[in-house]
């Protein structure tokens, strides 16, 4: 009599996956997280910019207001 194995799953093959999507979803992965990441510091790099700007036009702003005072 032949012995049986404790359990068959330990002996079935797993799934075969297709060649393309082996090659094709890690190259997908990687274009979606560079766009995600460009994406983010082109945000957070305009966000820097026009902060900086804003503070430069209120310094402006203030120095105008300050010598038209001075003026009068």
């Amino acid at each position: 009599m032949p012995k049986l194995p404790l359990n068959p799953l330990f002996y079935q093959s797993p799934p075969k996956l297709p060649l393309r999507v082996v090659v094709i979803v890690p190259f997908v992965l990687q274009i979606i997280a560079t766009v995600g990441l460009v994406g983010y510091l082109s945000f957070t790099n305009g966000k820097r910019a026009i902060n900086d700007l804003a503070n430069q036009l209120q310094n402006e702003i203030t120095a105008r207001i300050q010598q038209k005072l001075n003026i009068f």
